[in-house]
């Protein structure tokens, strides 16, 4: 590899810092491809190592706040500021204090496992001075091209030191709010409210973005607020959060009505799992807010409840049509005194039908651990109980069938045999798997 200049390897260092990590990669992996060992491949090799390493402090340094600028799930709001924006502070700070910045690297490497370095957070307090004096050109120069405050990011950057010795304890908050949790939720709301205007509304929106299930959010305004009533949570400035999940649960039930089983089974368990997100949404609001049934979000979610089921019945009733339809019967000749009608082996299976038929039956299967919770548990058992008499039935028939005299001159082996697969998948999910098993096993004798 030919030397570069230092002009040439200027650029090449900025670029490494503006590349993402896959494009970083594929430098790093073609570096040696041709066997070269050469100064300069030693000097990129080397840039890449330096880059590595500043991501890694960096990471560390904001890790209390930096879920805040990252894209998160459905309930929460679209990051205020853009990605890339703890990189122009790094560069920033680099300038204005490199010898802070060359200790936290040190400190990176010094401290012993589980401590936070001060460092740390001295850098997250220097830059939210650094902003609201507005010597954070570069930063202050993008936020400004894209019309963002400034001086809100810097409330998130004083935040960062409360928020990363508040964190590590919010799985234990959520799992247990005794006296001792729930007035260690209250302390820190009230250090972060002291820290600046909106520090309170701040820090739960950290605690916020770091919860895998985020309406147990409402466990914690609980815990600050003594178990509110709706209307005075929705007229505090936390009411925000409640809002942000009742908004949630009418998109999430919308996406239940709109379900086309067309889509298939994936689908189908998605859309599943959308009725036990929204259920325990709604168990968050009985648990942990005073609830008026009349008015409010207490109307509201009364509402949201109603909806929810009616929208899940609509899927049942659905179920043993689109059986039916992929696995048909002939209709019974007149005056015939067969129980059932025979099946219909004229046609090969219709993979559509299918699809639909299997579709409905995981969303069925899907939501029966949640069926007494969301008040549909008998009408989905008297549905899944007639489609099961309809696959004994019609798998009867089928083997009846093949063990007849009209088998050697009826419809072809491999279609019948088909329809008995496909009853074999649809009892698995009406019934159990013991059932399927059973199913193929006559089916292979």
């Amino acid at each position: 590899m030919a030397t570069l200049s230092e002009a040439k390897l200027r650029g090449l260092r900025a670029l490494i810092a503006d590349a993402p990590e896959a494009v970083i990669d594929g430098i790093e992996s073609s570096l040696y491809a041709d066997g070269a060992r050469d100064a300069t491949t030693r000097a990129i090799a080397s840039m890449i190592s330096e880059e590595r390493e500043r991501r890694r402090l960096q990471s560390r340094v904001f890790a209390p706040v930096i879920a805040l600028f990252q894209p998160r799930n459905p309930v929460a709001p679209k990051p205020e500021f853009p990605p890339e924006t703890f990189k122009l502070i790094w560069r920033d700070l680099t300038v204005l204090d490199p010898d802070l910045m060359n200790k936290a690297l040190r400190d990176l490497y010094d401290r012993v496992d589980g401590e936070v370095p001060e460092s740390f957070d001295v850098i997250c307090l220097t830059a939210a001075e650094a902003l609201s004096e507005g010597r954070l050109e570069v930063t202050l120069a993008r936020l400004r091209k894209l019309g963002l405050d400034p001086e809100r990011l810097a409330q998130i950057l004083r935040l960062a030191p409360l928020s990363r010795t508040s964190i590590p304890k919010l799985d234990g908050w959520l799992r247990n709010l005794n006296p001792n949790s729930i007035s260690s939720v209250r302390l820190a709301f009230k250090d972060a409210a002291k820290l600046c205007d909106d520090g309170g509304v701040l820090q739960m929106e950290v605690f916020f973005a770091q919860m895998v299930e985020p309406w147990q959010i409402l466990r914690l305004i609980s815990a600050v607020m003594d178990k509110p009533s709706d209307r005075y949570l929705g007229q505090s400035e936390l009411g925000l959060f409640g809002e942000r999940l009742l908004d949630d649960i009418d998109r999430r039930i919308g996406i239940i009505k709109a379900f086309d089983p067309g889509q298939g089974e994936a689908a189908a368990g998605l859309v599943a799992a959308e009725v036990t997100v929204v259920l325990s949404q709604l168990d968050e609001f009985d648990r942990w807010i005073t609830l008026d049934p009349a008015n409010g979000w207490g109307r509201r979610l009364t509402q949201s409840r109603r909806g929810l089921a009616q929208a899940i019945e609509a899927r049942l009733k659905q179920v043993e049509a689109a059986v039916d339809a992929a696995l048909p019967s002939a209709a019974k000749s007149s005056g015939s005194k067969a129980v059932r009608a025979p099946a219909r082996l004229d046609i090969d299976p219709d993979p559509q039908a299918a699809t639909r038929a299997l579709a409905m039956l995981v969303f069925a299967d899907r939501v029966k651990s949640s069926a007494t919770l969301g008040g549909y548990g008998a009408f989905r058992a008297k549905v899944m109980e007639a489609v099961a008499v309809k696959l004994h039935a019609y798998v009867e028939d089928l083997l009846d069938h093949l063990r007849s005299e009209a088998a050697r001159d009826g419809p072809p082996k491999a279609r019948v045999q088909a329809f008995l697969n496909l009853a074999a998948r649809c009892a698995g999910l009406a019934i159990d798997a013991d059932a399927e098993a059973t199913f193929r096993r006559r089916i292979e004798a």
